[in-house]
This record gives C-alpha cells, sequence and structure tokens, in this order.
C-alpha cells in the first residue's frame, strides 16, 4: 500500500518525520482555525491542541470545513475534533473548550512546535500575542476581512511582531478590564470562506517551514482578494512595545493539574510566597451576619449588581489574582488555571520564583 505522505517526498525541504513529532497548538475553532486545522492534520502533523470555548452556530456552517449542521450547539473543538479522527487518523487532537488563558499554559506553549493564532478580536489576538511572548513562543497569527487577510509571525524576540505595528492605545485594548468590553464589544467582521481558506493556506505554509527549521524571510503579510494581489510587509521594532520580554527559565515544577486543589498547589510553595494567576477569578464576598456567624457568598464577575437570595442585601462583585483568597478546596481549573501553566510567586523579600504545573488527565487523554 503507497504511503500516505508518500507525495511529501519529493517536496524541497519537507520533513514528515518532525512533522510527525511536532504538536500544534490551534487557538480559535472557527473559519480559520478550521482551514488551519485541517491542513495541519492531513499534511501530517502528530499532535493538534485546539482551543476555543464557543459553540457551533448555524452561520459557521457557511464557512467551516470541519463543521456539519448536526454539530450546532456543540463546543467547537469536540466537533473539530471529532472531524479530524476521520480526515487525519494519525494525529492526536486534544479539544480545550476554554478561552485562551484557561485553556493552553504557558508551558505548553513554550514547548509546541508551533501556535497558530485563529482568532477575530484585536483583544483575543494581543492575549495570545502576550503570552506567547511570555513563554517565548514561535507563533503565526492570521485575520481576515472582507476582501482582505494578513499573516504576521513572532519567530524570535527580537523581531517586531504584531503589537509592534500598533499605537499604545490600540495595544492597550488588551488592557481593559472584561466590564468595560462588554459593554462596547468588538462587532463581527463579514468574511468568506473563499479569504478565510487563502488565509489559512499562508498561516500553514509558514507554520510548516518554521517546522522544518527554515522560516520565511518575510514576518508580514498582506492579502488583497480584490487586487489579486499578495506581498510581504516589513514592520519596525516599537521601542515601547511590551512584547519583547520572555519570562525566563523556571524556578519550581511542581506535580500539580488543574485537577488539583489550591490546597494541593500552596503547599509545593515555600514559606512566604503569594501566587498569583494570570485571569481574575470571582471570590467570595461577605453577604451578612446573622445568628453569630458571618455568611459569605460567591459572586460571578459582572457589572450588575446581585442580591443574596437569603437576606436580600446587595452582593458587590469582588475578583482576585491571588491564589490565597480562594477557597483552599477549590480546583485549579475552576478558577482559569491552564494545564502547564507558568504562574508567578513572590516572597517576603520581593523575589520571583516562576512555579511550572504539570497537564493533568483531561489533557493527557
Amino acid at each position: 500500500m503507497t504511503d500516505r505522505f508518500a507525495r511529501h517526498a519529493g517536496l524541497p525541504g519537507w520533513r514528515q518525520d518532525l512533522l510527525g513529532d511536532a504538536t500544534a497548538v490551534v487557538c480559535g475553532a472557527g473559519a480559520l482555525g478550521n482551514e488551519v486545522a485541517k491542513n495541519l492534520g492531513m499534511a501530517g502533523i502528530g499532535r493538534l491542541i485546539i482551543c476555543d470555548p464557543d459553540t457551533v452556530s448555524r452561520s459557521n456552517l457557511s464557512r467551516t470545513v470541519l463543521f456539519r449542521e448536526k454539530d450546532v450547539g456543540r463546543p467547537k473543538v469536540e466537533a473539530a475534533a471529532e472531524a479530524l479522527a476521520g480526515l487525519a487518523p494519525q494525529c492526536a487532537v486534544q479539544p480545550r473548550a476554554a478561552g485562551l488563558t484557561a485553556g493552553v499554559g504557558l508551558a505548553e506553549l513554550r514547548d509546541s512546535s508551533i501556535v497558530l493564532g485563529c482568532l477575530d478580536s484585536r483583544r483575543a489576538r494581543l492575549e495570545l500575542l502576550g503570552r506567547c511572548a511570555l513563554a517565548d513562543a514561535r507563533l503565526v497569527d492570521g485575520g481576515t476581512g472582507p476582501w482582505s487577510g494578513e499573516v504576521r509571525m513572532r519567530v524570535d524576540a527580537a523581531e517586531p511582531c504584531y503589537g509592534c505595528t500598533l499605537t499604545a492605545r490600540e495595544r492597550a485594548v488588551g488592557d481593559l478590564p472584561t466590564a468595560y468590553t462588554d459593554l462596547y464589544p468588538e462587532r463581527e467582521m463579514a468574511a468568506s470562506i473563499a479569504l478565510t481558506a487563502l488565509v489559512g493556506a499562508w498561516m500553514t505554509t509558514a507554520a510548516l517551514q518554521i517546522v522544518f527549521g527554515q522560516p520565511p524571510d518575510y514576518r508580514m503579510l498582506r492579502i488583497e482578494g480584490l487586487t489579486g494581489t499578495t506581498g510581504p510587509v516589513a514592520p519596525r521594532l516599537a521601542p515601547d512595545c511590551p512584547h519583547h520580554r520572555p519570562l525566563g527559565p523556571v524556578d519550581l515544577r511542581v506535580p500539580i493539574s488543574p485537577d488539583d486543589t489550591v490546597e494541593d498547589l500552596l503547599s509545593h510553595l515555600p514559606d512566604g510566597y503569594t501566587l498569583n494567576v494570570w485571569a481574575a477569578f470571582p471570590v467570595r464576598t461577605t453577604c451578612s451576619v446573622r445568628d453569630g456567624q458571618t455568611r459569605y457568598h460567591r459572586a460571578a464577575n459582572g457589572t450588575q449588581r446581585r442580591h443574596c437570595m437569603q437576606c436580600g442585601a446587595v452582593i458587590r462583585p469582588a475578583s482576585s489574582y491571588r491564589l490565597s483568597d480562594a477557597d483552599r478546596s477549590d480546583r485549579l481549573s475552576g478558577l482559569g488555571v491552564a494545564p502547564g501553566e507558568i504562574l508567578p510567586a513572590r516572597g517576603p523579600d520581593g523575589a520571583v520564583l516562576l512555579v511550572e504545573l504539570g497537564s493533568g488527565r483531561d489533557a493527557e487523554s
């Protein structure tokens, strides 16, 4: 029987062995994520981690090769993984139905062969860029417009990145609180399968070249569908861009996964160290004192006031980045801690300790 990838053998620079051993992280499982995951899977990549918190909607079906009518309402990552099992049986797909920060840890980004950003908002693209910069991960980021698209790469920390092409005000979108972005959400952009397929093909080509150790000469590519032109753009390194300082080496590795509790993790820290997470989590707040006992209520993040169902008191949502503010019995996954995350801990003398977590059963299955 002819080898499944026999036609790749004649391609200059192609390394099927490297691709088979490679891991790609695809962030976003919409139209662009479908194309990229399909391309990499069929090319023969060994492992895909696909991260997206959303479910399949009917409007996705005109632009997504991996989804079917029966998938409407299902998590996008689960539908994509099921389709890829038939298209690319050699590929081990790990679906992560979560947002970027909760879905893929910094150590997983660091250890991946390539990260592909298939996101549809500047805020999300900046969030991914920031995490790849911290992890010093190689990133191919794509975007589409009505009749145009772009591909931007982050291969080395010393090179210009997507953030360098933005003003400080535009980069600040990534720092806005969730409540603000809920009030003024970014509108969905019009898009078609034709432009999505073009951008996805260019992203895949760049990703393969990086995996094979032959990165493209360009770092940004502009695709204009109406004029039929595609060409590289040379961005400049912005001295005020914050995305060029990787975290550095890990100080402490602990046998803790998102399945474990806050208590399990904190027990591995040296005395006096405070551990922070990357995304704020809701904490319980005091509701009232009744019969000499303080009653607590955990309020979700949001802008609306909530009332205690017991006494009617107003509950004002509170959140924190410090794990010491969480209940010791809380599972880390419930606080948005990703598999393979790297978390900063600060000691009483101000020293910073970088702590790396394991992946856990769900991530390894």
